[in-house]
């Protein structure tokens, strides 16, 4: 396992949720953090700074930049960021995306292809963004968020069911492409984590929001092995091994309890 203390990472939608829960396990572990967000929306901007504040209290060096993982320019921009302000980038994470339940019968074209733009062209080009900088030192360590939807069908999310198994499809391939020169490329796969896209989703059943986090707990004990829910901080431990785990690439690890078996 290799020591990542003093390492650069850069997450995209690392403001809230997941991202959050990423940024702040590996900010534990001692890296630094530069955060790729929506910052003209001001919640979103709101949440990153106070994820910003929340790595400054670990020690660790953060700062949140304006992204929208649909833009060359912004990636481009994000990336340069981490090594203009912190001398390096090694640890890169495209967890940027959306999810908006939807039966196929529904679903407009355009909402599949703004799924697809951003949780799939938008990992694509973040990685792209930063091959430059990884390759020009010869090593580092992407980690991708996809899903278990991704291996397994889910009624309403056929646009994002295919977008995260088009994740794990690229991860394995820029696995072979990248492995010679140094660079390791692994995803997560989160299951039921109650987040801000959670708990829209449940916004369209009309759940009122005191019980949403209930009934997703209710709903993990009764189909999940290890009987919860995931949270960020799940999915962030796992991203923090797959950083660490230097004869690991091309793999998909599944963070769902036991969901999917």
């Amino acid at each position: 396992m290799s020591d990542i203390t003093g390492q650069v990472a850069v997450i995209t939608g690392g403001a809230r949720g997941i991202g959050r829960g990423i940024a702040l396990e590996l900010g534990r572990a001692g890296v630094d953090v530069v955060i790729g967000d929506l910052l003209s929306i001001p919640d979103i901007a709101a949440d990153a700074a106070e994820t910003v504040a929340m790595l400054e209290q670990l020690g660790r060096r953060a700062t949140a930049v304006q992204c929208d993982v649909r833009s060359e320019d912004d990636l481009e921009t994000l990336m340069g960021s981490a090594v203009k302000l912190f001398g390096r980038l090694d640890i890169v994470c495209p967890n940027a995306g959306i999810c908006n339940l939807s039966a196929a019968t529904e679903l407009s074209v355009e909402e599949f292809r703004r799924t697809f733009d951003i949780n799939t062209l938008g990992m694509f080009l973040t990685v792209r963004a930063a091959l430059p900088a990884l390759l020009e030192q010869g090593h580092g360590s992407i980690v991708a968020t996809a899903s278990i939807t991704g291996l397994r069908g889910t009624k309403e999310l056929v646009h994002y069911a295919a977008s995260k198994a088009a994740v794990i499809s690229m991860v394995q391939t820029l696995a072979l492409e990248l492995g010679p020169q140094g660079i390791r490329v692994n995803c997560i796969l989160p299951g039921t984590v109650f987040t801000g896209i959670s708990a829209a989703q449940m916004d369209k059943h009309g759940v009122p929001d005191e019980m949403k986090e209930q009934i997703l707990d209710q709903v993990s004990a009764g189909t999940t092995p290890l009987g919860r829910m995931q949270t960020p901080t799940d999915m962030g431990q796992a991203v923090v091994y797959l950083c660490q785990a230097d004869n690991v690439t091309g793999t998909s690890i599944n963070v769902s309890g036991g969901a999917v078996l």
